[in-house]
């Protein structure tokens, strides 16, 4: 299939020019149409606009002026582009007429039949290529409406997804908190009792269902900070007391392991932060820790304050956090590969919701870690 010719309609007064000109761009295998006035040019181009790819018009003609031209056709369209052709004493004309919306001119001088095809192609490329741009343009408003309305989609499924979640885990931790229980005045209860084997199976029942608990918390928590539902209630506070009052609730998992707490707290000054939520970090980062670090071993907390930050520091002396392993942190549902050193559970939710409370409070997460070397996990949060 052959491509379309390119249609040029040429006004000029001067049969002369009009001849040459035509004889020049259809030796170029244009299509040619000419007129020798302004006014009868635009006729022929307002009659059929779209059957015009570009207008080369002399600048003084009797009954329309080139200038005149411009502006007639620039009124309906300031799509076609418009060559003027002018001598050198218009130049400032030609000036005009470019402000009037014309695409070039061309010096009316010997070297015009050189220069003739030489501006046309120019004009023409630039032509082409503006109306790819618009056309590409146009082509992503399309796929950005596109996105916006699978993003919209995706939002409402999303947000239904955490619904059916919080119905899902809250009634669901009810009748396992009941089993956790039941097992666990079973175990105090038959101590001594019943067989072996029957105290393993309730140990089991006991132990799984208290992990099925801590997911199902874990879960609610996910649920509520997607839906949007996070709620920070930050209050002035002591936060070097609240970390010593959090190191002695977890003090007990890592007495049982024989680790070593250490800590250096800087004195801060009271900030505002959610007391509760903090406890839920910090409670994360100390127990990761203790599950991480192997028995008979330290876990050093630091307590700084950077410059208009506060910054805490959890860092063990456990196996590290493996190259590939550092791009999941943060993740939801995401187990990492080492491994805890006593076989404690993890649901792969905590560091997840750790990073949603503190992006609520405007602080970041940090970690740092090399295989084999343990890991620090930080988190700041702003002095408000």
């Amino acid at each position: 299939m052959t491509e379309e010719r390119i249609s040029i309609l040429v006004a000029d007064d001067d049969p002369f020019v009009r001849a040459m000109l035509q004889e020049i761009l259809e030796s170029a295998d244009y299509a040619v149409q000419t007129s020798d006035d302004g006014s009868e040019a635009f006729r022929i181009w307002f009659a059929s606009p779209e059957s015009t790819d570009l207008i080369i018009s002399d600048m003084n003609m009797e009954k329309m002026s080139g200038l005149e031209l411009i502006r007639q056709v620039r009124r309906y369209s300031g799509a076609v582009p418009l060559i003027i052709l002018t001598v050198n004493d218009e130049i400032s004309v030609a000036l005009e007429a470019i402000r009037s919306g014309a695409t070039d001119y061309l010096l009316k001088d010997e070297n015009i039949q050189e220069t003739i095809l030489i501006s046309v192609e120019r004009v023409i490329e630039k032509d082409r290529l503006k109306k790819q741009n618009l056309r590409l343009m146009h082509e992503l408003e399309e796929k950005n409406r596109e996105l916006a309305a699978s993003n919209r989609k995706l939002l409402d499924l999303n947000q239904q997804k955490n619904r059916f979640l919080g119905i899902a885990a809250h009634d669901l931790r009810g009748p396992i908190g009941g089993i956790m229980g039941l097992s666990e005045m079973l175990m105090e209860e038959g101590a001594g009792k019943i067989s072996e084997d029957h105290e393993t199976f309730i140990r089991t029942i006991h132990s799984v269902s208290k992990e099925m608990l801590l997911l199902l918390n874990d879960l609610l928590d996910v649920s509520v900070i997607e839906s949007g539902r996070l709620d920070i209630r930050p209050e002035t506070d002591d936060l070097k007391a609240l970390l010593e009052k959090r190191i002695e609730i977890n003090r007990f998992a890592a007495d049982k392991k024989k680790i070593r707490i250490q800590t250096d707290f800087s004195d801060i000054p009271p900030l505002s932060f959610d007391a509760k939520r903090i406890s839920q970090v910090f409670d994360n980062y100390i127990s990761n820790a203790v599950k991480f670090s192997p028995i008979n071993s330290n876990i050093y907390i630091k307590l700084t304050q950077e410059n208009d930050f506060v910054r805490v520091t959890v860092r063990d002396e456990g196996p590290g956090i493996s190259e590939e392993d550092r791009g999941k942190l943060f993740g939801e549902f995401q187990r990492l590969s080492a491994r805890p050193t006593a076989g404690e559970s993890s649901t792969g939710l905590g560091l997840a919701i750790v990073k949603k409370i503190i992006d609520g409070h405007g602080g970041k997460v940090c970690a740092e870690s090399r295989e084999g070397e343990g890991a620090a996990f930080s988190f700041l949060i702003p002095f408000t």
